[in-house]
């Protein structure tokens, strides 16, 4: 790849830019709703080859490109729910996550160029730099108040079950790192062998280094995910620690959902859908937001649904918009068979621009007040783990609660496993999204967090997709959006602790040291000279 013995390609810059674009197609391609995931085995490989002899400002337009078109096709859907939000605010969405494909271009072809092409390690210093510095970039997208790990490449993998199980190691970025390697290889290759590239060609052994390097990480991960699904698969069968979990999903029209007027009939779905059941399940699970006027303020409210709650005889774990004490809440409460509140979860990471507004950018730019309407939701403090006591002869069961955008964060999960749940209920209402590709994506996302953990997860949404996901990262038992449904299942309580869950994103700290060491490394001769002047 582009270095300095790598001559630029006579012949304009459109080519590379129509390469930028197919790369950002082929992503939305490899993506939910779509689901062909072996494109994405290869969908970086134009990009890479765009690269090839370009200038650092044209690798980061060619980036920022890439990363437009994908973030364009993928989260399309925001345009429609940004209320009130401006479909401005969502472009800025879009160029903000495509500046991290900008920084990967930028920063790989200045240490391509950097690097001497005749070494026996250039081709795998290329492709182990690309990968590294890939999940670099992805991780840190991950952070903070604006954090939006969505789309990650790793997501298009979300049906090769044999490949994701190296999650529980290192987290969903150790299958971003082996596709990258991937594409990366393949377009090292190209280079070689195409000649159309003017790149010196290296001697057989570089080729070899490469290619066993390659063929180990891959023959290694699939290698560890066919033993893992060996070892989990059965337990799925046989664990006698399981809990009956039912799924309510009310589909609640949007338009009527919030309207006070209408909370009697949304009420009355959910309610009807509930008494469908035909059996008394271990929990009863309405989605976010199912009861849309705070409890703590209307006395009748409560009363008919802890009455309501007494009918079924089991344990109810619904989503409530909450007001305590001024502040206002995006709450999950756990009511017992006697109609008692026995705990409440409060979403900790709420959504940036819709939920809350971080305090930042209300004092840098004050006109979001006007423009965002409504109250700040206050964020949770903890994060709570549910006991279920019954029956007394199965033991307590111990479950959390996560809400809606909080699974898309690896670091957020983990930490309600990290506090003792054996189980996770996912609630959300991605009615918002209507009927695009969003649902699914969601969907898909939560299938990772289940393998990083090895902790089954039942997921309840207002409109779909309402499902359960096994252990190893197969959702089984779910619904079509837009659809009222009752579905129920047996959910395996979790045993053992994972080498994700117990020392996290380890994996990632990793890349962004290797990505440093990368970064420095050339420069340290110059530095170390200007150190030993200093000294003498």
């Amino acid at each position: 790849m582009a270095n300095n013995t790598i001559a630029q390609k006579k012949g304009g810059y459109l080519l590379p830019i129509i390469l930028s674009v197919i790369s950002g197609g082929l992503l939305i391609l490899s993506q939910p709703p779509f689901n062909l995931g072996h494109i994405g085995w290869f969908c970086l490989v134009p990009l890479f080859v765009a690269l090839n002899g370009k200038t650092l400002r044209q690798s980061f337009i060619l980036g920022l490109i890439t990363g437009f078109v994908y973030f364009l096709g993928l989260l399309y859907w925001l345009f429609p729910i940004m209320i009130p939000a401006t479909i401005f605010g969502t472009i800025l969405l879009i160029i903000y996550l495509s500046l991290f494909f900008a920084l990967f271009c930028l920063l790989f072809s200045f240490i391509c160029h950097l690097t001497p092409a005749h070494s026996i390690l250039s081709p795998l210093r290329y492709v182990f730099f690309a990968s590294v510095l890939w999940v670099s970039l992805e991780y840190l997208r991950s952070l903070g108040v604006l954090g939006f790990p969505w789309g990650l490449i790793a997501y298009s993998q979300w049906k090769n079950t044999t490949l994701i199980q190296i999650a529980d190691i290192t987290g969903v970025y150790g299958i971003s790192f082996v596709i990258v390697l991937f594409n990366a290889a393949l377009a090292y290759l190209i280079y070689q062998y195409r000649p159309a590239f003017e790149v010196k060609r290296l001697a057989m052994p570089g080729m070899t280094v490469l290619s066993i390097f390659l063929i180990g990480v891959i023959i290694f991960v699939f290698f560890y995910g066919m033993r893992a699904i060996s070892i989990y698969a059965p337990m799925i069968k046989t664990e006698k620690k399981r809990i009956d979990v039912a799924l309510i999903q009310g589909n609640i029209d949007q338009n009527k959902k919030w309207d006070p007027n209408y909370l009697g009939e949304s009420l009355g779905i959910l309610m009807g859908l509930t008494r469908e059941l035909k059996y008394v399940p271990d929990i009863i699970v309405w989605p976010e937001t199912a009861i849309t006027i705070s409890l703590n303020e209307n006395k009748f409210l409560e009363d008919r649904i802890r009455e309501f709650v007494r009918s079924t005889k089991t344990f109810f774990l619904s989503g409530v918009q909450e007001t305590e004490s001024g502040k206002y809440f995006n709450r999950a409460i756990l009511i017992s068979p006697d109609g008692e509140i026995l705990g409440k979860y409060d979403k900790i990471h709420l959504v940036p621009f819709s939920e809350a507004t971080p305090y930042f950018f209300k004092w840098i730019f004050p006109f979001l007040k006007k423009v965002i309407s409504g109250e700040d939701f206050t964020p949770g403090k903890e994060w709570t783990v549910f006991n279920h006591p019954h029956p007394p002869s199965a033991g307590t069961r111990k479950f959390s609660c996560c809400i809606c955008f909080e699974s898309i964060f690896p670091q957020e999960i983990r930490k309600f496993t990290r506090a003792g749940a054996q189980f996770l209920i996912n609630i959300t209402n991605d009615a918002w999204f209507g009927r695009t590709g969003a649902p699914y994506q969601h969907f898909a996302i939560n299938v990772f967090r289940a393998v990083e953990n090895r902790m089954e997860i039942a997921r309840a949404a207002n409109s779909g997709i309402s499902g359960y996901i096994n252990m190893i990262g197969q959702p089984r038992y779910w619904t079509s959006i837009f659809s009222r449904s009752v579905i129920s299942s047996e959910v395996n309580l979790r045993t053992k602790e994972t080498i994700y869950t117990r020392f996290g994103d380890i994996f990632s700290y990793f890349c962004l040291f290797a990505s440093l060491v990368f970064i420095i490394l050339p420069y340290i001769n110059k530095i170390a000279k200007i150190f030993l002047t200093i000294l003498n």
